[in-house]
């Protein structure tokens, strides 16, 4: 009955070990990914900022949707 009892906890044990091993590789992937495209994604990040604040956004396109759900793309730039 004890030999078990000790298989079954064994396999339980396992069971949580494979889980703990796929959330710290899943941890180490987001890492590894914050670390290369993170200062890229802060400098974008700051680009925006900084032209929100300078009142410099815009967008060459203006979408709009009509009444029946279509949406139209008026080129605000004359191209």
């Amino acid at each position: 009955m004890k030999t078990r009892k000790v298989v079954i906890g064994r396999r339980a044990g396992q069971g949580m070990i494979e889980y703990i091993i796929i959330v710290l590789i899943v941890a180490v992937a987001c890492l590894v990914v914050v670390g290369v495209f993170g200062t890229n994604v802060r400098s974008i990040y700051h680009t925006a900022n900084a032209s929100l604040k300078a009142g410099q956004a815009q967008d060459s396109n203006f979408h709009s949707t009509d009444v029946s759900g279509n949406i139209t793309i008026n080129n605000l730039n004359g191209d």
